[in-house]
């Protein structure tokens, strides 16, 4: 049931394949057009800090390797050395291992005391793998400036939390409420 529902769910916006391989195309002939500098070289300092960036007891998505952030939090700097080396030669070779990009869905209850078999009552996240969590923690911390976000976006985003959304939409409500006005609301 949930694996159909989440098939229909992330596959229900339709793409046209030649504007996504002119895309692809565009990308790589940036790639190929820049030499390779130093912003292509991952070094063990980046990935020690991103390591420190990692929430303890976290699960990777692959059940096969059964990785979890505390054997990165407690391996020694060797490690680090090495997924820089890892992480450099996937940018300079512009491949990625499969594994890397494949996430596991799990269902989570939205609400714990309605039925168990409504696949309505559930929300999927996604595990991902460590590695690419790490990688992300490189990109976020060396590109922070120049990633830029709307200023409606609330979660996924430093010094910003979901709680601030919900503050503002009650914010909303309230003063309409207050101004003798009705509130409409659409959920979707």
């Amino acid at each position: 049931m949930f694996a159909a529902k989440y098939n229909n769910l992330y596959n229900s916006v339709s793409y046209n394949r030649n504007d996504l391989e002119d895309i692809r195309e565009n990308v790589e002939s940036l790639i190929h057009d820049n030499d390779m500098n130093d912003e292509c070289v991952i070094s063990s300092n980046d990935v020690s800090n991103a390591i420190l960036c990692l929430k303890p007891h976290k699960n990777d998505g692959n059940s096969e390797f059964e990785l979890s952030t505390d054997h990165f939090i407690n391996a020694g700097v060797e490690l680090s050395v090495h997924i820089g080396l890892l992480f450099s030669a996937i940018i300079s070779h512009g491949a990625i291992p499969t594994d890397f990009i494949t996430s596991t869905i799990l269902p989570i209850p939205k609400v714990k005391h309605v039925s168990a078999v409504a696949s309505d009552n559930f929300r999927g996240i996604a595990l991902s793998s460590i590695y690419v969590k790490l990688f992300d923690n490189i990109v976020i911390r060396r590109y922070y400036e120049k990633l830029c976000t709307s200023e409606l976006q609330f979660g996924f985003k430093r010094r910003s939390s979901t709680h601030m959304c919900t503050m503002v939409l009650k914010e909303t409500i309230t003063y309409y409420v207050h101004q003798n006005n009705n509130v409409f609301f659409v959920h979707s």
